[in-house]
Parts: structure tokens; sequence; C-alpha cells
């Protein structure tokens, strides 16, 4: 369990640290600098406090590099990544309050912005800025480039959740996969894109990987009609936080499925009051996700219950050596 920790933890510093020696925010900083056009109009009109705006000129720093005006976030909308990251703001949270953001800072592509998402993107992120100024004794333009590296590495914290959810799920059909073609001791034939598998000697048994759910088995009946007799969900994030968003997406997935359909769920972590829900659902039974992908003995305990118990593919229970 450790391991896959370990391993979780040293992939996402390695890509938060390449994201940050890439120096984006260095470059929004010299498009703002840059800027030749006229970022003129009251400060109140875009959200910024005049105490804060006065302090701002008082310390002798550009105010274009603290405020962010309509013009600008339209003209470069990857300028938003400075101010938000002065503003310590998350995209989620500034989706909510203003409009996403998303595609504005995510390169190449750029979305074309308008005045009316520019400007109540601009009044949040210098409303919070002010606040943010007004409540600091000694602030400077140094404590907003800190800011902006603290909220990059955020955002990048949250975009590495889906990609380790995404990296968990491979890793668990690759091992069933492996597993199936080199130790089971039963026939396997894949399709041309190798997403769809005839299992057993009898060709009676298909998996299908996919999404919602991962990986679904289907048996094939006398009439020649296929239909669901198990499934498998991968949820590999580990942050507490999100057990119950996960939750939710699972349930979700196994409400489609027949109501004989045995359900599993492998999970990167199980909170008390998940553990409590699970039991209330549809979930024949949920498996650690690092246990089955590095312990040997729990790897057998989940192949046995699938393939074995479940799904009667396996005519003896696997034996590990």
């Amino acid at each position: 369990m450790e391991r896959n920790r370990l391993e979780e933890a040293r992939k996402r510093a390695q890509i938060i640290s390449c994201r940050i020696r890439l120096r984006v925010d260095e470059a929004v900083r010299t498009k703002i600098l840059a800027f030749a056009g006229d970022l003129t109009g009251r400060p109140e009109a875009f959200g910024i406090d005049l105490v804060a705006w006065r302090y701002v000129k008082g310390i002798g720093v550009k105010r274009r590099l603290v405020f962010a005006h309509p013009d600008m976030l339209r003209a470069h909308p990857d300028t938003s990544l400075h101010y938000r990251g002065i503003a310590t703001l998350s995209l989620k949270r500034v989706q909510q309050i203003a409009g996403s953001v998303d595609r504005w800072e995510k390169a190449p592509i750029r979305a074309r912005v308008t005045e009316d998402r520019a400007l109540p993107v601009a009044r949040l992120y210098n409303a919070v800025i002010s606040s943010i100024i007004r409540e600091s004794t000694d602030w400077t333009l140094e404590n907003g480039y800190r800011n902006i590296l603290a909220t990059m590495g955020s955002t990048e914290d949250g975009a590495l959740r889906n990609i380790i959810g995404q990296e968990a799920e491979t890793a668990v059909k690759d091992k069933i996969v492996n597993w199936f073609e080199t130790h089971s001791g039963k026939a396997c034939r894949a399709d041309e894109t190798r997403t769809s598998w005839i299992l057993g000697d009898d060709e009676s048994l298909r998996m299908i990987l996919g999404s919602e759910p991962d990986i679904c088995f289907e048996r094939k009946f006398p009439n020649g009609a296929w239909d669901i007799v198990s499934t498998i969900e991968v949820k590999g994030g580990t942050d507490p936080a999100g057990a119950l968003e996960r939750l939710g997406a699972v349930k979700k997935s196994f409400d489609r499925t027949p109501v004989s359909s045995k359900n599993f769920l492998v999970v990167g972590v199980a909170t008390d009051e998940m553990r409590y829900q699970l039991e209330q659902m549809h979930v024949e039974r949920f498996f650690d996700l690092s246990e089955i992908l590095y312990l040997d003995d729990k790897w057998q305990q989940f192949v046995n219950e699938v393939f074995h118990h479940t799904l009667r593919v396996l005519d003896k229970p696997f034996q590990i050596g």
C-alpha cells in the first residue's frame, strides 16, 4: 500500500515541478507589461478598492501587474493565470462565481473572450486582490508572485487527480489482461483494438474494457444474446475529500447494470462514510487498489472472487507460486 502512495507522490511532485519550471507565469507577466492598449476606466467599475489602488501606486508598482482589466483579459486570456494566482482562486471557484476560465489559460487553444465574460471575471479577481492588500500591512508584488506559484501548484494538483485515476484504471485493466493471457490457463481472444476479449474454453464469456463501467463481463446465452453478468469500477484517487464524489460516479455506473449483475469496486481510498454507503449500494465487494496491484495474496483473492466464484471461468481457485 505504501509503495503505491509513494509512487503517486513522486509522480505528482515531478509533474508540478516541471510545470512550474516552464515559467508560464513569467511569460504571461511579459505579455501584461508589453500590452500597448489603453487600460482606462474608473477602478471601482472593475471591482477595485480605492484604498488598495492607491496603496499599489504608493509603493511604485505598475497597477496592471496587480489588477485585472477586461481589455487585458480579452486581448490575452491567458493573463487570467496571473490575476487568478494573485487572488489565490481555484478554477472551480472562479467558475462558480464568474464563469469558467479554464480554456482561457489552456495552451495552445485559447478561448475567445467577450466583454460580457471578461468584466465579471476581472471584478472577481480585483475584489479578492483588493481584500488581500487591504488586510496586509506590508503587501508587496513579491507576495503576489508567491501567490501565483502556490495557485499554479494547487491547480496542477487538482488536474493530477484525474490523471492518477486514469492511470489506476489502466493499471488494473493491464494486470487483468496480462494475468489472463499468461497465468489463467484459459483461452482468450482479443479483437483488433484489444478492448474486447472472448474468455474461456467455451468462449461464452466476453470482457469489455471501457468506461462506466471500466470493465464489463457479458455471458453469451443459448439465444445468442450477450447479457451483463458482472462489472468492475476502478476509482484510484487517494484524496479522502473526494471519496464521496467518486462514490457518486460509481453508483451512477452500477445503477445502469441489471439487478442480477455482480458489481465490484477497486478504490484508492475508502473512508468510513464511504464504507457505510457501499453497504447500501449494489456492490458485491470492494478491493484496495494498492493491495491488488502490489500484494500477491490480495491479487489472488481478487482473481478468485471475480473469475472463480463469480464468473466460474476458472475450474479451481487460482494459486500464486
